[in-house]
């Protein structure tokens, strides 16, 4: 990883997803890290230097609405990454904000989205 390049951790169970995600980024800056779990998540977070987690709300082990919160509340987590919730089954923009309150999310990611709508809320917050 460069000095410049931002590290994302992105967390899904759909290995489909991820390997989308990992083509929209190949030409980006971006180093691009995975997990499928959100306990696997949360490891990750805790060891390494991630400056945003983009992470799928229905996830196994913790899910992705409470591993948000957890990140955003853990005091051993010291560096706290911006946090962008993807939902396919969660769609409506009540939910959306009501999700951003309730778990701290950063931000939030209507599935399916384009290569230029992610690009786009990861320059936004990072």
């Amino acid at each position: 990883m460069s000095e410049t390049s931002k590290r994302i951790l992105v967390v899904d169970d759909d290995r489909d997803m991820l390997n989308l995600i990992n083509t929209f980024l190949k030409d980006t800056d971006y180093e691009v890290i995975t997990a499928r779990r959100g306990d696997d998540a949360l490891e990750i977070i805790r060891e390494n230097k991630v400056d945003l987690a983009l992470i799928d709300g229905l996830i196994p082990q913790i899910h992705g609405f409470e591993l948000c919160k957890k990140i955003k509340e853990s005091d051993d987590i010291p560096r706290k990454p911006k946090v962008i919730i993807m939902s396919a089954v969660y769609k409506s923009l009540k939910y959306k904000f009501d999700t951003m309150k309730a778990y701290k999310a950063d931000d939030y990611l209507v599935k399916p989205f384009t290569k230029e709508q992610l690009l786009e809320i990861l320059k936004k917050h990072l």
